[in-house]
């Protein structure tokens, strides 16, 4: 056959992605903060969609003639026979509104915030002061200055403006104090500060005296040993045996006294002495000036019982967008519209508006059958508690739901459940399965890790367990389990060995 170029057709068949069915996949993973982000930019850029009211005669029921049901509930029997809701409608046209009754602000407020009360006794003023310069005005002037929050940083550098040192030394300070954590401690090491600066450790060594001379004391300290040490030099109590007891934190946590009465050289009353010392010590001095305000978690799914005992499955309306299509405005401005390139901007608008819709109705009704199935998989759960939590993998919600695992996988990310035992991550009840000792059903992984919890909090202080009797123990209880996982789910519990569970609840003070 010779060689030589040659044109020829060649049909073949692809699967390829398009934007909006990528973005429609991310939608899915997408936690209800960042799902109500995306949809604020959204409507900030395109001109038909606007944040739906809340109230019963909404534009979406003047349009389509009809009301949709508030909320999204079902009870587990429906999701058995049928998955989808009926209270989500089954195509979303332009003019459909995606209603799940949520507020008018829901797009532009966020998770509120807690207010948090400053541990320095200065406390947001609950007046607010137009910042007048009379001594009438409630809220100004001195008091109002003492009401607000000041921030580590402010306080350590207006005490490095009152410092005599010259401007270099005084912009190494400034980068140390922007270095520090919430907790007070430095975050980076000297050396690389000292590369950073092209100057000797020494010099940085230095200098870092000097900021560790600021209040609160026990400030850029570098670990936990050196943050208590500063502040009992400061005390006056930095002597010999107490330095040797906070180089030696480990053997205090793990109870060794024996070892530090040894290290310390001081006796058992001493060493009691010097432990009430540092526990009146503050480990973090940094969050005096205002702890970090907790993220509060928004659950997206609801279940609970209704008077019959069937559980019902709820989506959270508070976490679901109200977006609407502005069909009077788009019929309005199309009769308007003269310009071939203003057509097709109206064209592409009215795309994504109706894309977006249909997203958000999708998304809801995925969320709410994996949730639906997932109750069905985890009654006994939900009726008797951790105990009785089976093993279950996606593919299993997948195969019953008739979706692949990677959609279940995106759904169950960063989505919460709230249940009559507490708030949980969807992925929590995905567990591993522990095999049973007499071929019977299987454990779920974190049933196993609640037996053994029980079993340890439960034990003799005399007769302390090792792993090889806990395993003995789960065994006779029915669960096949290898000591080295038995040693795995311990470390994953956070519970010491045997040796240093006997010496912490056997120790004498």
């Amino acid at each position: 056959m010779a060689l030589s170029p040659r044109i020829e057709l060649k049909l073949s068949q692809s699967l390829v992605m398009t934007p909006q069915l990528q973005q429609a996949i991310k939608l899915l993973q997408y936690s209800n903060i960042d799902l109500v982000d995306f949809v604020a930019q959204e409507i900030e850029k395109n001109p038909l969609l606007e944040v739906g009211d809340s109230s019963p005669s909404s534009a979406a029921e003047d349009i389509n003639g009809a009301k949709t049901k508030e909320g999204s509930e079902a009870t587990s029997d429906d999701y058995l026979t049928n998955p989808g809701a009926e209270n989500l409608n089954s195509e979303a046209a332009l003019d459909t509104s995606f209603d799940n009754d949520f507020t008018n602000d829901c797009i532009n407020d966020g998770v509120q915030k807690s207010p948090t009360d400053n541990d320095m006794g200065l406390t947001s003023s609950s007046m607010i002061g137009n910042g007048g310069s009379s001594f009438d005005q409630a809220g100004s002037g001195f008091d109002l200055r003492l009401s607000e929050e000041i921030s580590l940083s402010d306080h350590l550098l207006d005490q490095l403006n009152l410092l005599a040192l010259d401007h270099h030394d005084k912009s190494i300070i400034r980068f140390l104090v922007g270095m520090l954590d919430d907790a007070g401690y430095l975050s980076e090491s000297t050396p690389d500060i000292a590369e950073r600066f092209n100057c000797d450790v020494a010099e940085i060594e230095k200098l870092l005296d000097v900021a560790q001379g600021l209040e609160p004391v026990g400030v850029f300290a570098r670990d936990l040993s050196e943050c208590l040490k500063l502040q009992q030099k400061a005390n006056d109590r930095l002597d010999p045996a107490m330095e040797a007891l906070l180089d030696n934190l480990e053997r205090l946590a793990k109870r060794d006294y024996n070892g530090l009465m040894r290290i310390c050289g001081v006796d058992e009353e001493d060493l009691r002495d010097m432990i009430s010392e540092i526990q009146a010590l503050n480990p973090k001095p940094g969050q005096i000036f205002g702890n970090p305000v907790s993220q509060s978690v928004i659950p997206d799914v609801f279940i609970r019982k209704n008077p019959k005992g069937n559980w019902i499955v709820e989506l959270n309306s508070e976490t679901l967008p109200r977006v609407l299509f502005n069909n009077h405005y788009f019929t309005e401005i199309q009769d308007l519209t003269k310009k071939k390139e203003d057509k097709e901007y109206l064209a592409e608008c009215a795309a994504s508006a109706s894309w977006l819709v249909k997203a958000l109705d999708q998304r809801a009704r995925t969320i709410l059958k994996v949730s639906s199935e997932l109750v069905k998989h985890q009654e006994l759960f939900f009726e008797k508690g951790v105990k009785y939590l089976k093993p279950l993998n996606l593919k299993t919600i997948a195969d019953a739901i008739e979706m692949h695992e990677s959609t279940v996988s995106r759904v169950t990310s960063n989505k919460f459940i709230s249940t009559n035992r507490g708030i949980f991550e969807l992925k929590y009840f995905f567990t591993t399965a522990i095999s049973s000792v007499e071929g019977g059903e299987s454990h779920s992984s974190e049933s196993v890790k609640h037996a053994l919890q029980s079993l340890i909090d439960d034990e003799d202080p005399k007769k302390i367990l090792s792993d090889d009797k806990l395993v003995e123990i789960l065994k006779s209880q029915g669960i096949d389990i290898a000591r080295r996982t038995v040693a795995k789910y311990r470390e994953a519990l956070h519970i010491p060995s045997s040796i240093q569970r006997r010496r912490i609840k056997n120790a004498a003070f």
